[in-house]
């Protein structure tokens, strides 16, 4: 039925110019694309708000010829003397005609290499392109889409799939009698038969190898919602996903059980962190899905509606597949001779999202309506359509609505019809920016005027980025031929300013061949092309499956990556049987991970750069020499600190940056745990810089230091239980924590979100400090008295540009990220200046005589102007060395692995100082006070 917003549609047709005429092309792509995009009954309303509608005539469309005729279409297959075109699925590059404005599911915004042909020609031909895909509301959700016919017809198409699997396996059901969505002139036909089965099934009831029936529905779109309105005809109770182990083993046989997972509640991170939308639309591929492991088993038929990208968390990958339905699932108990056994409780999969290969990983291809089942074997990994073998039947139609094309196409229209008039005033011949038009349509808008639009620039890049990856690829292969059995193969993952130190070690021994995978494909091929037997990879880090096919064609995995990441890249290397290495922390994923690696012979080596890293080594190496000679350490404390050199430190934070500036401001916000004197000190997070001291160990740079996560875990780690202070922390120059303490007292650190578009940085000042209003004498005011008329502070925060007309850059949503923009404008530390990095430690000792002592080791690394950073260096040099250990066999230890055992230590410091990287000792009388 046409409703109110139609009726308002239809008067905004009339304001269209009257020389428009819009046309409907049949569709081509296959015998069972009978959809259109507009119904006769759109059609009428189009046409008598006075716009002309062509309708090229099509025998195989649902809706008759005669019946857009009836309502005043011109049927014609000369589409020429129209300005717009709809379809709902792309034409053939030949059909197009220049000069046009089009609409239809184009298949090109990912650059998907079948569609580019296409993507040209569009382009050539100086077409306007508008993707149904891309028509969205301002939250993102698309307002034109065919997803509830598709959560529809998928479901009546799988409940027929569970009655043909459940009689190959011996078990007869009553949906055998429910047909294939096609069967169907309307759901309204499909309903009565649900009725029917659901009257069987509370009557005779399933016997219980099988039932009770229980469904899982991913996602809670218009996919779901559509499957799910056609499965609510049938007896059944929504539960919540960890009821169903009890609903599965315990329930009503006469009722089918069914959960919905959203992403709260099937998600998780992989470090433990909890599941937040943000985190997650920023942070997708450090997730999981517990689906396989807390769900699946218990789960008759899985009916997926979740939509995929690569880099997100499968629901269903290979690896579950091999646990869930391989020989080693769980077989169903006999009930009594005669009833057969079931080898798992899933026996159905409905993939009505039908992305291959994506979030149910072993869908490998689209089945078809005239073929709509296959069976996916995990002893082979493979599909067959043989019902009489094993497997699980799944159901994976790439174009579902198609089985229910009248109303499909009544529902689609229904949704496009309120942008028609929008869409109508599109002309060829301008810009998209030059044009009137809404935000749904322009968000959706691909090409203009003989090129991409504005928001789909990037097609072109993703296009080259292919092109370079194929090319790549070739070249790769042809490397990698030319590579011994006896060479050692690293796979370094990370192409930032640390990797190319890396490489220039490892690449000095001829045997070493190494792959860079990187996203940032031109640093990587930069970095490759300067040295020997080094190829470079494009690889998205989430891209779990082009991960695991690298590490397993190398020996060493070497992450320099960010370290949420290290736990799952740690597990696939276990998998692999390959040995793994990075500068991070050991977290306690990569720690458990580490258990699992020692049982396999295999070693997670970890913390192997500057701190962590070379301060254990240093740390150890006193250590040991104390312990060996009788004395006893009574207390240690260890600063370091990557610093501009101190003739680029003139601004107020005396300090730049070398990477994110969001990751090095946060860490002001953590909280510290410490000891001295005996005394276990705690620092709340957002106080950090309340602690922060004066540093008098090397006078000449000015230095001031506060705590650094929590040093009490080192009592242990390094055997201090003697010691009455463990103190580790950060240097900085002097000034900068009491920078950063008043861009936090202001508000500045915020990270809530809220509508900055527009803003100035000077009036989001105002809004912190109350008043976006006021007046600039009134903000100064306001400001110096919110800083305690702290004049240093004051004046920071303007010499950083907070209190100009600057406006925010677009998008910045937080003030957080405000200061952020700022910052990475103004205060990275470009590549004609130096770096400088810190470490020193203060060992206090007790000998047996009874003397006291303090001994100090200095480390000051300088970097180069236009080369290497002292950061790189200090980082890198040890990854190198590190990994040439381990490849060498001088690394015996096996699980998670820190460099504290003189077998590492020794010979790693030896070849830093060969390097020039070394520490100066200095030995001095303690008295009564002790570092």
């Amino acid at each position: 039925m046409l409703t109110t917003k139609f009726n308002v549609a239809a008067r905004n047709l009339r304001n269209v110019r009257r020389k428009t005429t819009l046309a409907i092309r049949r569709e081509t792509i296959n015998v069972w694309e009978r959809r259109a995009p507009l119904a006769p009954a759109h059609v009428k309303q189009i046409i008598d708000s006075g716009v002309t509608v062509l309708v090229q005539p099509s025998a195989r469309r649902a809706y008759y010829m005669q019946e857009y005729e009836d309502v005043g279409a011109v049927i014609t297959e000369d589409l020429s003397s129209a300005t717009h075109i709809v379809g709902v699925k792309a034409p053939e590059p030949e059909e197009l005609i220049d000069d046009k404005c089009y609409a239809f599911f184009s298949h090109v915004i990912k650059a998907q290499p079948e569609g580019m042909p296409l993507l040209d020609e569009i382009i050539k031909k100086n077409i306007t392109l508008l993707d149904y895909e891309k028509m969205t509301n301002d939250d993102g959700q698309r307002n034109v889409a065919f997803g509830h016919y598709a959560g529809i017809a998928g479901m009546i198409n799988i409940l027929h799939g569970l009655g043909l699997r459940m009689l190959s396996l011996g078990v007869t059901s009553p949906f055998l009698h429910i047909g294939l969505a096609h069967n169907y002139a309307s759901v309204e036909e499909v309903v009565p038969v649900l009725h029917k089965i659901g009257h069987s099934l509370q009557q005779y009831k399933l016997p219980k190898v099988v039932a009770p029936l229980t469904f899982a529905f991913t996602g809670s779109g218009n996919v779901s919602q559509g499957a799910r309105s056609i499965f609510e005809h049938l007896p059944h109770e929504y539960i919540a996903p960890c009821d169903m182990k009890e609903a599965a083993q315990n329930g009503d046989p006469s009722i089918c059980y069914a959960t919905v997972l959203s992403r709260s509640n099937s998600l998780e991170r992989v470090d433990g962190k909890p599941y937040s939308p943000e985190d997650y639309a920023e942070n997708g591929d450090l997730y999981r899905n517990i689906f396989a492991e807390k769900v699946a088993p218990h789960t008759t038929c899985l009916i997926n509606g979740l939509y995929w990208e690569d880099g997100l968390p499968r629901v269903l990958t290979e690896e579950d597949g091999d646990r869930l339905f391989g020989m080693g699932s769980q077989a169903r108990n006999n009930i009594m001779r005669g009833i057969p056994q079931v080898p798992h409780k899933m026996i159905g999969i409905a993939d009505i999202t039908c992305d291959i290969g994506g979030s149910i990983e072993f869908s490998r291809e689209p089945t078809t309506v005239g073929s709509p089942f296959q069976l996916y074997d995990p002893k082979t990994r493979t599909t067959h359509n043989d019902f009489s073998r094993d497997g699980v039947v799944v159901m994976s139609i790439d174009n579902l609505p198609c089985q229910l094309p009248r109303e499909a196409t009544e529902y689609f229209g229904n949704c496009l019809l309120p942008h028609l008039p929008d869409f109508l005033k599109l002309t060829h011949k301008a810009h998209i920016e030059e044009q009137e038009t809404s935000p749904c349509i322009s968000r959706a808008i691909i090409t203009t005027k003989g090129g991409l639009a504005p928001d789909y620039k990037y097609i072109s890049k993703l296009r080259e980025e292919q092109e370079l990856a194929a090319l790549r690829e070739v070249k790769s292969v042809k490397s990698k031929v030319e590579w011994r059995t006896d060479n050692k193969r690293v796979l370094l993952l990370g192409s930032g300013l640390v990797s190319e130190p890396v490489v220039e070690y490892l690449t000095r021994s001829p045997d070493v061949k190494i792959t860079i995978g990187s996203n940032d494909e031109e640093q990587a091929i930069g970095i490759a092309s300067r040295y020997r037997n080094t190829v470079p990879q494009f690889m998205d880090g989430g891209n779990r499956r082009a991960l695991k096919d690298e590490i397993t064609k190398h020996d060493l995995v070497i992450s320099l990556l960010p370290n949420s990441m290290h736990p799952f890249i740690a597990n696939m290397c276990i998998d692999a049987r390959r040995d793994m290495l990075t500068a991070s922390y050991a977290q306690d994923a990569m720690k458990k991970a580490g258990e699992k690696a020692a049982t396999k012979g295999l070693t997670l080596m970890n913390e192997i750069g500057l701190d962590p890293g070379i301060d254990h080594m240093l740390a150890m190496r006193i250590f040991d020499e104390v312990r060996g000679n009788k004395g006893v350490v009574e207390s240690f404390t260890s600063f370091c600190g990557g610093l501009p050199a101190p003739q680029y430190t003139n601004n107020p934070l005396r300090y730049k940056f070398t990477w994110s500036p969001r990751g090095a401001l946060l860490t002001a916000l953590n909280g510290a745990k410490y000891l001295r004197n005996g005394e276990v000190i705690g620092v709340p997070e957002g106080d950090l810089m309340k602690h922060t001291e004066e540093f008098e160990a090397i006078p000449g740079f000015n230095l001031e230091a506060y705590p650094n996560r929590d040093s009490t875990n080192y009592t242990t780690a390094y055997g201090l239980e003697s010691a009455h202070t463990i103190v580790r922390g950060t240097l900085r120059y002097k000034g900068y924590s009491s920078a950063i303490s008043g861009l936090i007292k202001v508000g500045l650190f915020k990270n809530e979100s809220g509508e900055l578009d527009g803003f100035t940085y000077k009036e989001l000042i105002k809004t912190l400090l109350g008043n976006r209003t006021m007046s600039d004498d009134q903000c100064q005011q306001a400001l110096a008295a919110k800083l305690n008329n702290d004049r240093f502070q004051v004046t920071a925060i303007k010499k950083l540009g907070l209190l100009t007309d600057e406006p925010i850059p677009a998008g910045v949503k937080t003030p957080l990220d405000a200061l952020c923009k700022k910052l990475l404008s103004s205060l990275m530390l470009p590549s004609n200046e130096s770096d400088v990095v810190i470490m020193s430690h203060c060992v206090g000792v007790r000998w047996p005589t009874g003397r006291r002592e303090n001994i100090r080791s200095n480390m000051v690394v300088y970097g180069e102007e236009d080369g290497w950073s002292a950061m790189a260096k200090t980082v890198g040099l040890p990854v190198g060395i590190a990994a040439k250990m381990m490849m060498d066999g001088e690394v015996k230890e096996r699980g998670c692995v820190l460099p504290l055992s003189r077998s590492i230590y020794e010979p790693m410091l030896k070849r830093l100082e060969d390097e020039g990287i070394y520490e100066r000792r200095e030995v001095e009388e303690a008295d009564d006070f002790m570092c």
